[in-house]
């Protein structure tokens, strides 16, 4: 058997986000961006799925569940988090629309310090960032969007 090197670890641009850490817990998380959290109708998911249908504001979305299971149905207060893959200036209105298992979306940025900002599309969606977004931006998220509730 002939010796083999090492497996090359995955460059940034093909794996994880680098950095630090950007939550310390789902409950920390959710209380520092609070203010951001809109209604959304949960619909029932099999006991133990990690992934959430949600409607919120007229738009169904599925959402990696950050609470304490089980998650509970009906109308609740949430937090909607992505982290940004891919960013450049926004061309047309403000949208969102799902590629895979990303999401995509556009709207107006208010930087919330630390490299988060609020990204107004139809749903107000918090990001982070490791570079700054323009003013209105259009941005390709990480997979999977991310749903914090209490």
């Amino acid at each position: 058997m002939v010796p083999q090197d090492p497996p090359t670890p995955v460059s940034h641009s093909l794996g994880q986000p680098k950095g630090p850490a950007i939550e310390e817990s789902p409950e920390s998380f959710f209380a520092r961006f609070r203010a951001y959290a809109v209604e959304a109708h949960l619909f029932p998911e099999p006991w133990g799925s990690p992934v959430l249908e949600a409607m919120v504001q007229g738009q169904i979305l599925y959402a990696f569940d950050r609470g304490a299971p089980p998650a509970p149905t009906g109308v609740v207060p949430v937090l909607l988090h992505g982290v940004v893959r891919q960013a450049k200036p926004l061309e047309t209105g403000a949208f969102l629309e799902r590629e895979g298992a990303s999401y995509r979306l556009g709207g107006r940025t208010t930087p919330l310090g630390e490299g988060f900002y609020l990204l107004q599309a139809p749903v107000p969606v918090v990001v982070y960032a490791e570079v700054p977004l323009p003013e209105e931006a259009e941005v390709l998220l990480w997979p999977p969007l991310m749903l914090f509730r209490e």
